[in-house]
């Protein structure tokens, strides 16, 4: 009977949501767990369930990234890892400490990532494939899928419209 406890029952499940360009941690990797786990019971007990991963991809640590890639990109392997993309994001960090000014050129190179630079959108993509690629490693090492991985990037197109109806 557990099979028709919730028959007609439509669940959507949003669980993990990992920052790209930095590695998981313990509390990415436990939502992933219970996620998964509560979503394999719901869809035992009859219910279609919809599993999405809401990735944050999207912010001002592309435009740090863009100047750690233009400052220590060169020292790099041509196939970056995740590893790698933590290590220079570390790096700007601890140069920034020293030189503000590398925040502001940060911002404006999110700045061009937001307005479509092209050179800005490469690096993204690269650096969020790179972090898919090490997530997913993970993800099937556990049993965990998704239907669904949307980042924050994915609702950039509706925002400008939603301030228009806002004022």
């Amino acid at each position: 009977g557990a099979a028709q406890a919730r028959a007609g029952e439509a669940w959507i499940l949003d669980y993990s949501s990992p920052n790209t360009a930095k590695q998981m941690h313990v509390g990415h990797l436990r939502s992933a767990v219970i996620g998964e786990a509560v979503a394999r019971l719901l869809a035992y007990s009859g219910a279609k369930v919809t599993r999405d991963n809401h990735i944050g991809d999207w912010g001002t640590q592309y435009g740090k990234l863009a100047i750690a890639f233009r400052e220590y990109g060169r020292d790099l392997p041509a196939q970056p890892s995740i590893d790698d993309l933590v290590e220079i994001y570390v790096k700007f960090h601890k140069a920034a400490e020293t030189n503000p000014a590398l925040e502001d050129e940060a911002r404006q190179a999110f700045l061009k990532l937001e307005q479509g630079d092209e050179a800005m959108i490469a690096l993204w993509k690269k650096c969020v494939d790179i972090s898919l690629r090490e997530f997913n490693r993970l993800y099937a090492r556990l049993g965990v899928k998704f239907d669904h991985i949307w980042g924050e990037s994915h609702y950039t197109e509706f925002l400008a419209p939603m301030i228009a109806d806002m004022k």
